[in-house]
């Protein structure tokens, strides 16, 4: 692309050539009309003058010899063909032709110049002449002595003389056109350069600011409007930049507190047409191209639709917590309003607060007390009872006593056993007891644990077998593993019925880990249970469970002992086709 200078030399030619072609194309066509008026009244004008010279030998009744003799004389004269017409039509003389040729030329009566003149005192035709076989200028007059028409004196000139005279008056004027032209490139080339070089330098100083360079400034120093335009250009960068700096500094703070901000910020502006949503919104909820689309585009939720209505029409404070739909997640929303543009409406400003674990926190403390004080209740209400009835005069009759102090101490077994899988579990929470990491072969653990409980299976008539497998070798917390197993195994018999059959297995598991398996052909579990049995004194059978002598803390321990060393715990169950837990333990722990 040519440079500036070259822009305004190329714009000033064309300018200067298209004023020029317009003179061409208006001039040119007119130069031929004028040639050929002038040719026409040449013609008449030697037409006239011809008829002059024969109007004596017309008039004595010279013969065609001497008539053509003359004729040819002033066609060398007037150097053009001369042709004299009688009043019938004969040819009595013609400069182009004579002798036998002259005789055999045919009546030009009905040519259209020789009517004219006869008519109307002259007359111009253009055709090609059949006699010379070129196209042809005819003009022509009568002949007239003593006020008699003797005949007529016609005249022809060939086009091709007209047409070069044309194009030679077509020719200078081109000539004087390029000159021109040549002139006015010289004069448009020097004004350029004046101009080219301090405009380039505003030019390129412009283009830096809106590169983002706001420290270029141009070096014009002239006195004209040229001039004042750079100076202008400078003050105006120098305010533009002490702008973008505030606004640059101010946008980053405000980035940096959205950005490290854990809840999720929405702004919509008058028409809800969201104007900012930050990261964690963005994330959390799932957003794509949030900013330009209205808010129902992007939230479909009625209580979000409501709140940011209400702050957009009473400009109010809104205090909410409600469950999104998709994820499903409990959040406490704020809105307030904020100024809009200059003459337009307030927007609003909604904050997400994730209050899920919160809630989730809430239920499970008022779960655990609820729970935990039921559990205390039930055997300390029936250890007051029994000390009742002891104190009423059971104790006077040993028996019943020792009965009732029988009682006494179960439940105050029960009442240790649980206290103590609390503290287990406190332990286990607070990493009061890290994992002691030793080498653990599956197989050899698996035998230990199901021999510990064989006597118990075999009271239950119930079949308690290890179920083979290979032997691996795993990085592990060997105390913890096998309280997992225990706790697996020990439901696994406490809830299999009579006749039974409990399989305790180990094999390889991904990435070089174990997996540890105990299934049984118990009752099962049914689905809606399946995602809250890791919980505290969750009981998908409370009163059998309770009749077992379970705390409902055992699975619990399971979940914390197995997450306190990398590993993992899953259920699968249907009633009524038992249950099968498998434990995932990797190879070597990260920390280990």
């Amino acid at each position: 692309m040519p440079g500036l200078r070259g822009r305004m030399a190329v714009t000033a030619l064309a300018a200067v050539a298209a004023a020029l072609v317009v003179v061409l194309l208006v001039g040119g066509p007119g130069l031929r009309r004028r040639a050929m008026a002038q040719t026409r009244e040449q013609l008449l004008a030697e037409a006239r003058l011809v008829a002059r010279v024969v109007e004596p030998a017309l008039a004595a009744g010279a013969g065609a010899a001497e008539i053509d003799a003359i004729v040819d004389a002033a066609a060398r004269e007037v150097r053009a063909r001369v042709t004299i017409v009688a009043l019938d039509g004969r040819v009595l003389a013609d400069s182009a032709v004579s002798g036998a040729a002259l005789a055999a030329l045919e009546s030009h009566f009905d040519r259209p110049e020789v009517r004219q003149a006869l008519a109307a005192g002259h007359g111009v035709s253009e055709r090609r002449s059949s006699t010379v076989g070129e196209g042809m200028l005819y003009g022509a007059v009568p002949v007239r002595s003593g006020g008699v028409v003797r005949g007529v004196s016609r005249v022809a000139l060939s086009l091709r003389g007209v047409d070069d005279q044309a194009d030679e008056l077509q020719q200078a004027l081109l000539l004087a056109l390029g000159v021109a032209f040549l002139v006015t490139t010289a004069l448009a080339g020097a004004f350029a350069s004046s101009l080219a070089g301090p405009l380039r330098e505003v030019m390129d100083a412009a283009r830096r600011f809106a590169a983002g360079d706001l420290a270029a400034r141009s070096r014009v120093s002239r006195r004209d409007e040229l001039g004042e335009l750079a100076r202008i250009l400078d003050r105006s960068a120098d305010q533009l930049q002490a702008r973008i700096t505030e606004i640059g500094r101010d946008r980053a703070r405000t980035e940096a507190i959205l950005s490290a901000m854990e809840d999720g910020v929405l702004a919509v502006d008058h028409r809800g047409v969201v104007i900012l949503a930050n990261e964690a919104l963005r994330r959390r909820l799932a957003l794509a191209d949030p900013v330009g689309r209205h808010y129902m585009e992007v939230l479909r939720q009625r209580e979000v639709a409501q709140a940011l209505e209400q702050v957009l029409s009473a400009g109010q404070r809104v205090s909410l917590e409600m469950e999104m739909r998709r994820p499903r997640r409990d959040y406490a929303l704020a809105g307030v309003p904020f100024p809009g543009a200059e003459a337009a409406p307030h927007g609003a400003v909604l904050t997400f607060h994730d209050v899920t674990e919160r809630r989730r926190l809430d239920q499970v403390r008022r779960d655990f007390v609820a729970n935990a004080s039921h559990e205390l209740r039930t055997p300390l209400t029936s250890i007051k009872g029994f000390v009742e009835a002891l104190e009423d005069g059971a104790v006077a009759e040993p028996a019943t006593a020792q009965r009732f102090l029988g009682k006494i101490r179960a439940h105050a077994d029960r009442m240790a056993l649980l206290v103590a899988d609390l503290l287990e579990l406190s332990r286990l929470e607070s990493g009061e007891r890290p994992p002691r990491w030793e080498p653990v072969v599956s197989t050899a653990l698996v035998e230990e644990v199901v021999a510990s409980f064989a006597e118990a299976a075999r009271r239950k008539d119930l079949a308690l077998v290890p179920a083979g497998g290979d032997a691996c070798e795993v990085v592990s917390d060997p105390e913890r593993l096998r309280g997992i197993l225990e706790n697996l195994v020990e439901n696994a018999v406490k809830y299999t019925p009579a006749g039974g059959r409990v399989e305790v297995s180990s094999g390889a598991g991904p990435d070089g880990g174990v997996l540890f398996t105990v299934s049984d052909d118990g009752p099962g579990i049914a689905a809606e249970h399946l995602p809250r049995i890791f919980e505290r004194f969750y009981r998908v059978d409370k009163a059998r469970s309770r009749d077992q002598g379970g705390t409902g803390l055992g699975l619990s321990i399971v979940k914390h002992l197995a997450e306190g060393m990398r590993a993992s715990v899953a259920v699968e169950s249907e009633p009524g086709r038992g249950t099968r837990f498998t434990v995932t333990v990797p190879s070597r722990p990260s920390s280990a």
